[in-house]
């Protein structure tokens, strides 16, 4: 093992910044993960574009790798050798959102335990230190590829729980991102009847060739109307807002059916924009308007398992995979339409 790792750390808008540091040791309860694969999300775009600024920023939360070191007083499943799935996010266990069941949004998320030289969860390098709850083992055969997808995977088994979805719901996915099509992909295996608002005519084909049901483009004819046309009149029974959009959340709540749901799986931005909507609509239709943040333990733990039995392929969505040193060209092609997640391989 070498003395020192490299590691992504974002300094302002196009500029990333290569640290050299020493390997940690860990110490107990913690693991050291040799990083293998980090999947650029939308967060890690738009701290690129400067849409959001918080440099700055060891950014990089999907993460695979290999356990090479665990400190005293550490309790995985996992050996060393294994390979990884690491779950940056943090869950103190101690305040009253995790105590509640709610450690998705624990309140000390953005304060860690232990101090670092710079916030972030500084999955974009070559080792990351992490406490021993945030390790998951993965099949050994499976691609780190593959295993790096977990997070974003578990946010939408999280999404897709809350909802409540069942079998025969007419669903509707706004959006057909990355995260839409796993919006798409596990409500039909639910046994939902999925329609996908998109107007990007490539992705929209991409979301028929996944399974589809129908696809719609929300500037050919008012949305609503096309989503009730394809409801036989009713709307639909849980509806995703899987853009970062607010008049896609408005226009939902006109397209969704008596007693269904509409799910805000994605922020919108800019942030703290305002929505318009007829409160009437949730006294006479008895609607619910929610929505997830990121995932819990056990959504973690079955997107794992989804991924490590083959009961998802994720191959269709991964689209480029370049080499750690490559980085920035791999965030200028995620934020193509054309891309769904691109992955830097250490």
């Amino acid at each position: 093992m070498t003395e020192t790792y490299k590691r992504a750390v974002f300094v302002a808008p196009g500029q990333i910044r290569f640290d050299e540091l020493p390997i940690p040791k860990p110490g107990p309860g913690q693991a050291l993960v040799k990083v293998r694969a980090c999947a650029l999300c939308t967060w890690e775009q738009r701290m690129y574009t400067g849409e959001e600024h918080y440099y700055p920023l060891a950014g990089g939360h999907e993460v695979s790798g290999v356990l090479v070191e665990v400190g005293p007083f550490t309790y995985l499943d996992a050996q060393v050798g294994d390979r990884v799935m690491a779950s940056t996010l943090t869950r103190c266990g101690y305040c009253e959102s995790c105590r509640r069941g709610l450690d998705n949004i624990c309140d000390n998320a953005r304060k860690p335990f232990r101090e670092t030289d710079v916030p972030g969860p500084a999955g974009l390098a070559e080792y990351v230190l992490l406490d021993d709850y945030q390790v998951y083992k993965a099949d050994n055969g499976v691609s780190f590829e593959a295993i790096a997808l977990t997070e974003p995977l578990a946010c939408v088994v999280r999404s897709v729980r809350k909802a409540r979805v069942e079998r025969a719901d007419n669903v509707v996915v706004i959006g057909a991102g990355v995260m839409g099509m796993f919006h798409l992909v596990l409500t039909k295996q639910i046994g939902a009847r999925v329609i996908v608002s998109e107007i990007n005519p490539e992705r929209a084909a991409f979301a028929k060739k996944m399974g589809a049901d129908a696809v719609i483009d929300p500037t050919q004819a008012p949305f609503a109307e096309q989503v009730k046309a394809l409801t036989r009149g009713r709307g639909a029974d849980v509806i995703f807002c899987a853009m970062s959009v607010a008049s896609a959340v408005e226009q939902a709540m006109e397209a969704v059916a008596k007693g269904g749901r509409v799910h805000v799986y994605a922020s919108i931005h800019p942030r703290g924009t305002k929505i318009s909507i007829d409160p009437n609509l949730f006294h006479s239709k008895e609607i619910v308007l929610t929505g997830t943040m990121s995932q819990d333990k056990e959504d973690v733990l079955q997107a794992v398992r989804m991924i490590s039995e083959g009961l998802i392929d994720l191959k269709p969505f991964i689209s480029l995979v370049l080499p750690f040193e490559r980085l920035e060209e791999g965030l200028q092609a995620a934020l193509r339409p054309d891309t769904y997640r691109v992955i830097v391989t250490m």
